[in-house]
Parts: C-alpha cells; sequence; structure tokens
C-alpha cells in the first residue's frame, strides 16, 4: 500500500495499526491466497484469538504502566495526569483490538486499501529522539550519524531539538558509558542509544524515556545486535515492535523511522549474521505496514542500501565515516521524503571523508639505559598506533613500521626503540588506527640518538719491544681508530762542518760542473798499481725472508714531533682506520712516528689519547 504524498515504493507503505496482523501472519495470508496480486480477504471473527490477543497486550502494557508508577531513582516520575493519559492510551489500544477483531475497520473487515495520508510536521520546534544500539551511540573519537543528520537538518532550516537521557559516546579504552570524546562535539548530543543494546532490550525502558522526553519522532536504528548473539531475524523484528507499540502508549501519535540494517564483515558468522540481516531488512518493510497508521506511521530508511561493510565500517559492525554519513543521508531522506521534514533530502554525492582518528598524536622522546622511549597521551578513538622509523643520516634508509607492541598505562602510550646506532639521525612518525581506518599521524619527531662522545683512551704505550702499542680499553666505547704522523728529522751536529773549515775547490766548482781528478804533485810517490778484482764468487741460493726489521734511526739524524697539536688541529696526521674493539694495534708503518688512539661508538666520534712516540724500535 503506497504513502501518500509520493515515494511510497522508497519508504515503504502504510498500514492501519487496527489491523491484527504479524509478520508470521502475513506469510500465512499470501501462502492461501497463492499470488501477492490477489486481494486479501477477511478473516472470520476468532473470539478466542480475540482473547488471547487481548491478554498478551494487557501482559505487555499494563507491567510497563505499573512500573512507571512505582517511585525510582529516575528524575522522571509522572503526576497524576500523565499515568491517566498513560491509562487512557492502553484503554484505547485495547479497543482498537477490540475493534480489530469485530471488522469495525471500513465496516467489512477490510483494511483501509487507499494510501493513507501521513501527517506533516507538528507546528513548533520538532522533538526527534534517535534510539538505537551502538551504531547510534557511537565511541570515543566518532562523529557519530546523529551529527551528520544534525548539521544536515540544520542546514536545511528545520527547527529541531535532538531529545534523549543520554549525551555520551562509549569508551573502547576503559570500556564504559559517560566518554564525551566525539570528534567533533559541537553540535546535540542528546539521544537514547545504549552501546551493545538489543531492540528487545532497548524496547524495556523506552516507556518511560518517551514519557519523560515527549518526542514527536523517533529513528530508529536497532537489531543487529539481536542477530549477532544468536538470534534471528523475527527476534529482532519482534522487537523493533516491542518499540513501536510501547511508545505508543505514551505518545499515541509518535512518527517512527526505522532503519534497515546493514550487512557485517569480520564476524565469525558473516554467513548467518548477512543471511538473517537480509531476512530482517525484508521483513521490516512489512512491518511497517501493519504498524503504520495516518496518525502514526512507520517509515523505514533504506540504510542498508549501498552500504559496503569492508569499506564502511572500520571493524566487523560499526560504521566509519563513510558509514555514518550513508545511515545519516537515509535517514535524513526517509523525514524529507513522506514526513516533510526538511525541504530535500541529503544532497549527492555523499562528500569524501578523512577516515579513523582526526586528533594527531604529539610525541615526545626520551633516552633511558634501555634505549629511547616514544611516548605521547591517548588519542581519542584510535584503536591502534604505529611507529615509522627512518633513518636521516648517515646512510639515509627507506621508512619502515616497527614491529613493536604499544604500551598502555592509563592514558598514556609508549614504545620503546632499541638498536639505534649513537650519533645517528632518525625520525618517528606516530600514525593512529582505528581498526582498519588509518587516521591523523604526528608531526615527525627528528633527533639524534645518544650523541655524547666518549671519552679518549688512557694508558696509550708500547709493548713487546715497541712492536705493539696499546691502550686501556674505554667502556663507553664500541670501536678505535689510529692515527699517525712522522717525526721531522734533521743531521747530528757532528757532520756539520766547523766554522771556518777550509774550502775545497769542489766549494768553488761552478754548479753542474763535474769534479776535477786530482793532480799529484812532482814530490809525490807514485801510487802502487791497483790489485786484480778477486773472480766472483757464485752466490747461494736465496733464502726465505726474514721478518723486516725496523730500522734503527740514522745515527747521524736527530728526529722529534713538528708540534704539540693533534689529529684536531694538527697538520700531517693521517688515519689508518677503525681498529674495531681492540685495545691493541701491531705498529704497521716504519719509521719514527709519533700516534694518537681516538674512542668512537657507532657515528659519534670521542676523544683522542695522549700522543705517543716512536723514534727507536
Amino acid at each position: 500500500m503506497a504513502i501518500a504524498g509520493g515515494g511510497g515504493e522508497r519508504w515503504g507503505t502504510v498500514r492501519d495499526p487496527e489491523a491484527d496482523a504479524t509478520p508470521e501472519d502475513e506469510v500465512v495470508a499470501d501462502e492461501v491466497t497463492g499470488s501477492e496480486s490477489s486481494p486479501r480477504r477477511p478473516r472470520p471473527l476468532d473470539l478466542d484469538a480475540l482473547r488471547d490477543r487481548l491478554r498478551e497486550l494487557n501482559s505487555r502494557v499494563h507491567p510497563r504502566l505499573r512500573r512507571l508508577w512505582t517511585p525510582g531513582d529516575s528524575r522522571f516520575e509522572p503526576g497524576p495526569l500523565g499515568l491517566l493519559g498513560m491509562m487512557l492510551a492502553a484503554m484505547a489500544i485495547t479497543l482498537l483490538v477490540i475493534r480489530s477483531g469485530a471488522g469495525a475497520v471500513g465496516g467489512d473487515g477490510l483494511g483501509p486499501e487507499e494510501p493513507v495520508a501521513v501527517p506533516g510536521p507538528p507546528d513548533g520546534e520538532l522533538r526527534i529522539m534517535l534510539v538505537g544500539d551502538s551504531a547510534t551511540q557511537g565511541s570515543a573519537g566518532d562523529r557519530t550519524w546523529r551529527y551528520h543528520l544534525w548539521s544536515h537538518l540544520r542546514e536545511q532550516g528545520v527547527d529541531f531539538d535532538f531529545v534523549g537521557p543520554r549525551d555520551d559516546v562509549y569508551s573502547l579504552d576503559d570500556e564504559e558509558f559517560g566518554d564525551q570524546g566525539y570528534a567533533i562535539p559541537d553540535f546535540d548530543t542528546d539521544h537514547a542509544a545504549r552501546w551493545g543494546a538489543t531492540a528487545r532490550e532497548l524496547s524495556e525502558g523506552i516507556a518511560m524515556t518517551a514519557a519523560e522526553h515527549d518526542p514527536q519522532y523517533l529513528l530508529v536504528l536497532a537489531g543487529t545486535e539481536d542477530i549477532l548473539e544468536g538470534g534471528g531475524a523475527d527476534h529482532a523484528l519482534e522487537g523493533i515492535a516491542e518499540i513501536v507499540s510501547t511508545v505508543r502508549v505514551v505518545v499515541d501519535e509518535a512518527r517512527f523511522v526505522v532503519g534497515e540494517l546493514p550487512k557485517v564483515d569480520g564476524t565469525d558468522e558473516d554467513d548467518r549474521v548477512n543471511a538473517e540481516i537480509d531476512r530482517f531488512n525484508a521483513g521490516l518493510v512489512d512491518l511497517s505496514e501493519q504498524l503504520s497508521s495516518s496518525g502514526s506511521p512507520m517509515i523505514v530508511a533504506r540504510t542498508a542500501e549501498d552500504y559496503a561493510p569492508a569499506y564502511d565500517n572500520w571493524d566487523a559492525t560499526h560504521p566509519n565515516a563513510r558509514g555514518e554519513l550513508k545511515i545519516a543521508a537515509a535517514f535524513a531522506d526517509a523525514l524529507a521524503g513522506p514526513l516533510s521534514v526538511g525541504e530535500e533530502g541529503f544532497p549527492r554525492p555523499l562528500p569524501d571523508l578523512p577516515l579513523g582518528p582526526l586528533t594527531a598524536p604529539e610525541p615526545e622522546s626520551e633516552e633511558t639505559e634501555d634505549g629511547l622511549l616514544l611516548s605521547w597521551e591517548a588519542v581519542p578513538g584510535a584503536t591502534d598506533y604505529r611507529v615509522v622509523q627512518r633513518r636521516l643520516e648517515p646512510e639515509p634508509d627507506d621508512p619502515f613500521v616497527l614491529p613493536i607492541e604499544v604500551e598502555r598505562d592509563d592514558d598514556e602510550r609508549s614504545i620503546l626503540v632499541d638498536s639505534l646506532f649513537s650519533g645517528a639521525r632518525y625520525e618517528f612518525t606516530v600514525r593512529t588506527y582505528r581498526g582498519r581506518d588509518e587516521g591523523a599521524a604526528s608531526e615527525p619527531l627528528r633527533l639524534t640518538w645518544d650523541d655524547d662522545p666518549p671519552p679518549g683512551p688512557t694508558g696509550l704505550r708500547v709493548e713487546e719491544s715497541g712492536t705493539v702499542a696499546v691502550w686501556d680499553e674505554v667502556d663507553e666505547a664500541g670501536h678505535y681508530e689510529v692515527w699517525v704522523r712522522r717525526l721531522e728529522c734533521v743531521p747530528l751536529d757532528r757532520f756539520r762542518r766547523p766554522i771556518g773549515w777550509p774550502r775545497t775547490l769542489d766549494d768553488e766548482r761552478p754548479e753542474g760542473e763535474a769534479p776535477q781528478e786530482p793532480v799529484p804533485s812532482p814530490s809525490a810517490t807514485p801510487e802502487p798499481p791497483r790489485p786484480d778484482p778477486p773472480p766472483p764468487v757464485t752466490e747461494p741460493p736465496p733464502t726465505p725472508p726474514a721478518p723486516p726489521v725496523r730500522p734503527d734511526p740514522d745515527p747521524g739524524r736527530s728526529c722529534f714531533p713538528r708540534d704539540d697539536r693533534g689529529p684536531e688541529d694538527g697538520e700531517g696526521w693521517r688515519s689508518l682506520g677503525s681498529q674495531g674493539d681492540t685495545t691493541r694495534w701491531p705498529v704497521s708503518v716504519p719509521g719514527p712516528v709519533e700516534i694518537v688512539v681516538r674512542s668512537h661508538r657507532d657515528h659519534v666520534e670521542g676523544g683522542f689519547s695522549d700522543v705517543l712516540v716512536l723514534a727507536e724500535r
């Protein structure tokens, strides 16, 4: 049956609630007629069934009225007029049941076949109450679909007020209610949703909530928890029917918009759960036909349409920013179409929204004996964090995610990073995640790790007849570097001519001229003839070379350091490279030299030892 005003096929049909039918009754009726196009026949009056129906209604309504009458801790205690109104509402429902059983509606026992007019918005500020489970309440870090609907109605110029007993989101970290960590908190946050609640559980307290807040519109998204807990679609639909019928006890002209259930992705029973969700969504249209009336319509919001759980959920069942937006758009369309709340539905295409937590972490660093401690305050809505490390210098590497579990301590999160190179410069970025959605990332934190230089070695000396240099170990050092420099050498004084020594012809010989042979004086005695050279001697075969022997300093030279400066500011020094972590160096350079040893720790250059002169070896 189509709804007057257009959009009947999209939003479902409206049927007078006086028609006594349930989803199971509809199935039976369809089986009897054998065709959806066959007109429905009035059922014969069954007084026994009517009495059973009346007893069932009384058993549902009267206990609720008794609970409303009983004083408790609630801040709402209805007065006499309120209780009288609820009792009259219960009597009215009883009469409706009797009339439906007697075939009074329509005069011939048939319900109305013409489209039922849906009432427009009442005058004044509209009171809208959002009822549901975790998808409606949301958790810390969520915008919630309530926010997107609120923003849309504001843009449409609708005068409205969200009402309900709660204004919080659920805390995933503390696993408790009362959190105010909305991603965007500046909106009307009142609601009547409860994390983890089934439709049946929501129906149990809805009468009190409706009586206290007197909503004109109830937007309901519930039933997923019923199915996840092992119940079927029928169980969830019964919970929805309970919510509608119970609210009408106290608010007889309430308008209802009930959302389809989006599918899930990632549970242990996806196939079973999604099959039941399909049955629920199909049965929801039938339920709206049975429960709707011109004064209190029940409209179906197509929240499952175009909903892809692997794309629109941050985990198996909870909507991310895209999913929230799709749910809000479906409810906005239902309000604007059949119910005329707002000039038009949600604009399409839907905007792209950033996913994951919106707040970026602010990490701090601390050097400890065990490594680098990175810590930051917990980000609302973040279920996980990943820390990306990159070495900037020396030898930059590619960024990678550290395979380290994040530690939790109240509101602080931290990781301990080890295996860093001293003196190297690093960059760390902390990125938030909400389930499978990547969120905001911190600004890069850049630092140089453990850059305090180790002291220079002490006790530099020679051993083993001057062939090995040794020094004392430095605890803070990881390896050592040897530096050498040749000594300055000059001839000894005993090889110099004394002042006033007679000059020779060689002294006066022009540069480049060969020396002249000495001419003997006439009185000189002739030299005897020189003997013949001895015959050549055959040399023995070569023997293996002996180890090199350090040449003694030239007895005709004096060697000394050219200055008192080391490798940092002196000239002529050269490095022999790293010698590893050993504290011994076999002297491997010839000639008189001076040496120093430098400490290193990874990339940190440490201090130098004192200079050791190796002049005589």
